[in-house]
């Protein structure tokens, strides 16, 4: 004779106990997504902007230290001149491009730009790029963080315009 096994399941008021558990925990996290989101695209564009430091550093070493010669910004021409330029070191067109200032473009209708960090404007002296260690190398063309744009530095760093003036003692 084969025994019964009896099946315990979970009971009405154990399932509404979980759920409303859960609930309470994403009524909590909910006002710190927003945050977390604006946190995670300032970093992807800080790492763009590491990304293309590193591809001009690479730049300067194969081309004696002289820094690319372009057209001046936002000229005719500027924008392929240096997504041409950084190609051949795999630097895309989308990582020219701060995820905030690209979704801005999309929610306005506004043709979007090719280029959101502009580059420095150095001479053909060589070395010149790399003679200042507070020159910036990258500035973002917008304030898409909330604490002025992003600067990228000869050293790798990539800071915001409030903090540059904040180690400076500017307030």
């Amino acid at each position: 004779m084969k025994s019964l096994r009896r099946f315990r399941a979970f009971t009405l008021v154990e399932t509404l106990l979980v759920v409303c558990v859960i609930a309470i925990l994403i009524g909590l996290l909910a006002p710190n997504f927003g945050r977390l989101v604006a946190s995670a695209q300032q970093v992807v564009c800080a790492s763009n902007m590491r990304s293309i430091r590193l591809a001009l550093d690479s730049y300067l070493q194969d081309h004696q230290f002289v820094w690319p010669q372009g057209p001046v910004p936002q000229e005719p021409g500027w924008a392929p001149f240096w997504i041409a330029t950084l190609e051949p070191y795999k630097i895309r067109k989308r990582t020219w491009q701060c995820p905030v200032i690209r979704s801005w473009a999309k929610e306005s209708g506004d043709p979007e730009l090719e280029l959101h960090y502009v580059p420095t404007m150095f001479d053909s002296t060589p070395n010149i790029a790399n003679r200042w260690a507070t020159q910036p190398w990258l500035i973002e063309i917008a304030d898409a963080h909330g604490l002025g744009p992003l600067i990228a530095f000869p050293d790798g760093s990539v800071k915001s315009y409030s903090k540059v003036l904040a180690e400076q003692g500017v307030r």
